[in-house]
């Protein structure tokens, strides 16, 4: 088998309805997407094993918190003066674009790496210059563009009745976690150190939507806070301090290793990265290699993974440190999870808008916790998982999506090899026996059986079971393998 591109990907969700354009039939808005059964299914494995092994498995909690919040918490959190992208717009069409995007397009197209790079670090003044330098006109009419302006990317909404407050739509869910932390703390009478996270949707008005699920306007988001004493070298859950914890290696790109035309990736131990100082606690070590396991259990492998550390011009205005966890979809590196040092920006801030007190008492003393933030972007991870589990396979005619079985959307298909009373009344008996069992099912006795072997390979189902007329004599089916198609046969009430 060999990988399959990202166009098949894009063909697939299309034709099977894994991932639809929202609203399709008033037009499409770019930036929007809905997730169809399968994709649902997917998606809600993802989350679930997030959970998993971020939650359960470390003794963190879960809070759920609102989508709207009113201005003065964004205000605090520093969203209103620093959520923004640069934008230009059009003065003939009325089109607007993200400056740097353009710009990054252009140098794309004439192989110049080190002014792609450059792109990166530059504030609107210097993006302007370049925009003029190399006579960046309008993608869609050639039309002249506007002054470099700030775009804040919060949807805004009133509160009430009578509009009289300002809300905004959430642009990640970290803040109603860092608003309910020191009530979260007080009723669950928690120690330091401690992780809270929340699962849920987020909005973002993104100038230039793109990338289908990379780049959207609404999105859903797995973030875990970890508040700790800055005094005490914090240990979550059953933490491994020792060494064999950092022992594991990682394609690396250092602040160093950027911005010189070509990135230099180097392979390092996590244990090197740590003795250089550029996480900034063990705490932050042990997280980066739980993600890695965890992106592993999404079938990608190792090296399509790199970490990368943000540069300073590139660091949120609340973070201190950020190493975004990247996977290669398609020819680019995508972020699918950031890690932040956030210090106690967020609570300070929080503190001072609201006059009320954010410290907490542990081990006898006050405290205002420090935090790291672990942000997964979870549509992001599902276009990474199914990215990395799709091929192509020489034996057959059709896509494979080769998931692993914890993300599967089902584990069995069951399949009546003939529309015969008989066989359909056996399969039905099947399927619930296996449903009871607790395993998902889908059922099928449309089509060849051929065709229904395709698309349980296209969705990635892992096995097919077929009854057919030996199991009305012996009870035993045909089990079939979506890896190597495969079949043998064995007895239904054996399988769970």
């Amino acid at each position: 088998m060999e990988r399959g591109e990202l166009e098949r990907l894009i063909n697939l969700c299309a034709r099977r309805g894994i991932v639809i354009p929202s609203f399709r039939i008033y037009g499409e808005r770019a930036g929007f997407y809905d997730y169809g059964a399968i994709g649902t299914k997917i998606k809600r494995r993802i989350e679930n094993e997030w959970r998993s092994v971020f939650v359960e498995g470390l003794g963190n909690i879960e809070i759920e918190s609102t989508l709207v919040a009113p201005e003065v918490v964004f205000e605090a959190s520093g969203h209103l003066k620093n959520f923004v992208d640069p934008i230009v717009t059009c003065k003939s069409c009325g089109s607007s674009y993200r400056a740097d995007k353009l710009l990054e397009e252009h140098f794309e197209k004439g192989g110049d790496t080190k002014s792609m790079e450059g792109v990166k670090r530059a504030d609107n003044e210097t993006l302007s210059k370049m925009m003029d330098d190399n006579s960046i006109r309008c993608a869609r009419c050639n039309g002249e563009l506007s002054k470099i302006s700030a775009f804040n990317l919060m949807f805004q909404t009133s509160i009430g009745a009578a509009n009289r407050e300002r809300g905004y739509l959430r642009p990640e869910t970290a803040q109603g976690i860092f608003m309910d932390f020191k009530e979260v703390f007080r009723t669950h009478g928690l120690k330091l150190p401690v992780g809270i996270g929340q699962v849920g949707r987020v909005f973002r008005n993104e100038i230039s939507p793109r990338n289908m699920l990379i780049r959207m306007r609404e999105f859903s988001q797995m973030e875990m806070e970890y508040f700790f004493d800055p005094e005490i070298d914090p240990v979550i859950g059953d933490m491994d301090t020792s060494q064999d914890l950092l022992s594991v290696e990682v394609n690396f790109l250092s602040k160093e290793a950027q911005g010189v035309g070509i990135d230099k990736v180097e392979r390092v131990k996590l244990s090197e990265i740590y003795d250089n100082k550029v996480f900034p606690n063990r705490l932050y070590a042990y997280l980066v290699s739980k993600e890695l396991g965890f992106l592993h259990t999404l079938g990608i492998p190792d090296e399509s993974i790199r970490l990368r550390v943000l540069t300073n011009e590139e660091l949120p205005h609340y973070s201190k440190c950020n190493i975004d966890v990247e996977v290669m979809i398609g020819k680019n590196y995508e972020e699918v999870i950031g890690n932040a040092y956030r210090t106690d920006f967020d609570l300070r801030n929080h503190e001072r808008a609201s006059k009320k007190g954010m410290d907490v008492v542990n081990l006898n003393k006050k405290v205002v916790p420090h935090v790291i933030e672990t942000s997964f972007g979870t549509d992001r991870l599902f276009w990474a998982a199914m990215y990395n589990s799709l091929y192509k396979d020489s034996n057959r005619e059709w896509d494979v999506l080769l998931l692993d079985e914890r993300l599967a959307p089902y584990r069995y298909a069951v399949f009546p090899l003939q529309r015969d009373e008989g066989l359909i009344s056996k399969a039905i008996e099947v399927r619930n026996l296996l449903k009871r069992g607790g395993s998902d099912i889908l059922y099928s006795e449309s089509g060849s059986i051929g065709k229904r072997y395709a698309k349980a390979d296209e969705i990635g189902i892992p096995y097919s079971i077929t009854i057919d007329y030996k199991t009305l004599e012996d009870g035993t089916v045909t089990v079939r393998d979506i890896r190597d198609m495969r079949q043998e046969r064995k007895r239904y009430e054996e399988m769970g």
